[in-house]
């Protein structure tokens, strides 16, 4: 088949972001089965698309993200996006847009002459006009709900700024829905999140095919370092932020009572300043790293006290696939079939959380035995076979019989 994705980064196996992995893995797999062509968004700093999808494709385009330069300029389109904001338009739908992406679109649609589309993350939607003149069936996959996360975003916000998260949250539903109804068919993540899209979706049919991860060839030391904990993100997702702020203020320091030595490493891109400088109080913050590797390596165990957020959390699978003692909340878990004191520790207060950690800090041999089980469950239930049989399986629905 000849399949045109939609991306609105670069996708890379060792990007920092969950998503642009997640959507490389499937182009990368798809490609060597079918003939699969990526129009995607890139900004100036970041780097160009996986070079194995540059090899397998029979078409890649980045299209430069816009950039604002200047104090004016900046003024100008924060304007632009609060009015878009207040007439209904998410801030990130406007903010992102591009006339280069739009006709990049619209060439690629016209020369390739795909059979499927397939929009990766509801900012795709935005580009749906430049495909008026092609008749191959839409498939919007939905990473993370957008009116969902916002209407969770708002809840943490405090005075004016939740009156701003509303307005975001009446957009993102007006927009999801407006998406979704061009759409032959919604690719969502987890149950959870299907239950979320559908009041949204009409009659649009919603498929649930969950992410699939590439294990590491070796497992990592499953014990790891006596006291190295490890959260690791892209903290321009706020559920990664409100994560770290968990760990920070909440989980830590009850850690370090009980284990004095217990320090939390911060790794991603993009970490708030406020996080730095707090060596004394164990916090760590490396940020963005070429090869997250070393630190799952060294990392006695693997944090995730997600509250807020949809999809599925690829860091985490990542975790489990290379053999590490993970304690999660059950949020962070969605999808995954794991079970507690088998595969993962499941916490959902902070005081559950520290408890489990403190635990496994504690007895090199449990956490060991923990990420062992992690490792040899993770090969037999997150690979590709399945989600890439269901993907083929839905784009063969879609063709006209």
């Amino acid at each position: 088949m000849r399949l045109l994705f939609l991306a609105p980064f670069a996708p890379r196996r060792d990007g920092s972001h969950g998503g642009g992995r997640a959507i490389a893995e499937l182009v990368m797999r798809l490609a060597e089965r079918h003939r699969v062509a990526l129009v995607c968004l890139r900004g100036a700093a970041e780097p160009r698309a996986d070079p194995v999808l540059l090899e397998r494709c029979v078409m890649v385009h980045e299209v430069a993200r816009p950039a604002v330069r200047g104090a004016l300029s900046r003024f100008g389109r924060r304007v632009r996006v609060a009015a878009a904001l207040v007439r209904g338009t998410p801030a990130m739908v406007t903010g992102g847009a591009s006339r280069e992406f739009a006709e990049a679109v619209r060439h690629a649609a016209g020369s390739f002459q795909p059979d499927i589309v397939q929009l990766e993350y509801h900012l795709m939607g935005a580009y749906l006009p430049a495909l008026a003149g092609c008749r191959a069936p839409r498939v919007l996959r939905q990473l993370e709900p957008g009116a969902g996360a916002a209407r969770e975003r708002a809840s943490y916000r405090p005075g004016l700024a939740r009156f701003t998260g509303a307005l975001e949250r009446r957009a993102w539903t007006r927009y999801e829905r407006g998406v979704m109804a061009q759409v032959e068919a919604v690719v969502a993540l987890t149950p959870r999140d299907a239950a979320v899209l559908a009041p949204l979706a009409g009659a649009t049919p919603i498929e649930c095919i969950p992410l699939a991860v590439a294990p590491p060839a070796r497992a990592f030391d499953p014990a790891g370092t006596a006291a190295e904990l490890l959260f690791v993100g892209n903290y321009t997702h706020s559920p990664n932020v409100e994560a770290v702020e968990r760990l920070v203020h909440a989980i830590l320091p009850r850690v370090r009572a009980a284990c004095p030595d217990a320090v939390l490493r911060v790794v991603g891109a993009h970490p708030p300043a406020r996080w730095s400088g707090r060596e004394a109080a164990g916090i760590l913050v490396p940020g963005s790293v070429p090869d997250v590797g070393p630190y799952l390596d060294r990392a006695a165990v693997v944090l995730a006290p997600l509250s807020i957020g949809g999809g599925m959390r690829v860091k985490v699978m990542e975790a489990l696939a290379g053999g590490k003692a993970v304690v999660a909340t059950p949020l962070a878990l969605e999808g995954l079939g794991v079970e507690d004191d088998r595969q993962v520790r499941i916490g959902r207060t902070d005081e559950e959380l520290a408890r489990l950690t403190i635990e496994l800090l504690q007895c090199r041999d449990r956490r060991a035995a923990l990420g062992t089980r992690a490792r040899a469950w993770a090969l037999a239930a997150l690979g590709w076979e399945g989600p890439l049989a269901a993907f083929e399986r839905l784009y063969a629905s879609l063709q006209p019989r």
